[in-house]
């Protein structure tokens, strides 16, 4: 049945009663109707009435409330759709900025290796710099194409283990961290859970974070803190460095953004980009929080599955 049909079947005997009503009174018809009914029934009947509105009105409730769920689906579901389509266009222009600039930067690399430096030393080594740049940033980009698309490799992950291997791994590389960075993983009054992962997405995130509070603080500590949230678990990296600016906070794990800050050392642009992709295809978030001069905080949040 129609809504304007079941709008009708209401209202219509309503109408039709009224007008009989108004028709007799005009006429003059002053009789009364004398009905005797015993109390009992009388129950009964305004029970049966009350049911029948009740009933009609859990209908129309229920019927409201499957549509309107009916409507937040599809817009769930067109909402998914079109963030699958964004994705995957989103690795398609990856795959071509990698396939465009893979080329020319090889050429270009060959074609320094035959150059004689004692020539115009300066010359070669600002080309031979900018190439090696350039070359890392397609294997950034290679890579955050790749992580998107890529399936993951679950097992069960000890993240305070994980953060330890990373850190030690980052002063083998950066002698200047060593001393600098303390791993805090609080136990009370829950531990740190074990949670499933793909170790090596997670691991690279990591590092990605660790990287940049040691490019961006040339001295003072660097915090790693663990802690369980909701069954969950939470890693925060905490400096003291030069800190994000306040218009730039918003557009950093954009790809290719930097801070008018960052310009000065040397980086591509895809790093926080890359950790946001590892932790939303692990179901989680990361955020940021900075004052400019006086430190970071990116907090990675991973789900309990």
């Amino acid at each position: 049945m129609s809504r304007r049909a079941a709008v009708l079947a209401i209202v219509l005997p309503v109408a039709v009663g009224a007008i009989v009503a108004l028709s007799l009174f005009v006429a003059g018809e002053r009789r009364a109707l004398t009905v005797s009914t015993a109390l009992p029934l009388v129950a009964v009947y305004i029970g049966v009435v009350l049911s029948i509105i009740a009933a009609v009105i859990v209908t129309v409730v229920a019927r409201r409330g499957r549509a309107e769920a009916a409507r937040a689906v599809a817009r769930d579901e067109g909402y998914r759709a079109g963030r699958g389509e964004e994705r995957e266009a989103h690795r398609r222009f990856l795959a071509r900025l990698d396939h465009e600039l893979k080329n020319p930067i090889t050429a270009i690399r060959a074609t320094l290796a035959g150059i004689d430096p004692a020539a115009a030393p300066a010359h070669v080594e600002v080309i031979d710099a900018q190439a090696r740049r350039l070359a890392a940033l397609v294997g950034d980009l290679r890579k955050l194409s790749e992580i998107e698309t890529r399936p993951l490799e679950t097992e069960p992950v000890d993240l305070e283990a994980l953060a330890r291997d990373a850190v030690h791994a980052l002063e083998q590389q950066r002698p200047e961290a060593r001393g600098r960075i303390s791993v805090i993983a609080e136990r009370v009054p829950w531990s740190v859970p074990v949670l499933p992962a793909d170790p090596d997405l997670l691991a690279l995130a990591l590092d990605n974070v660790l990287a940049n509070a040691v490019k961006f603080s040339a001295s003072g500590p660097i915090e790693v803190r663990l802690r369980e949230d909701g069954g969950g678990a939470v890693i925060e990296v905490a400096d003291t460095g030069r800190g994000v600016p306040a218009d730039a906070q918003a557009v950093v794990f954009d790809d290719l953004a930097r801070a008018a800050n960052a310009r000065d050392v040397p980086g591509s642009g895809i790093g926080l980009s890359l950790v946001r992709t590892i932790l939303h295809r692990h179901g989680g978030d990361v955020e940021l929080r900075s004052r400019e001069g006086a430190g970071t905080v990116v907090t990675l949040r991973l789900p309990t599955a």
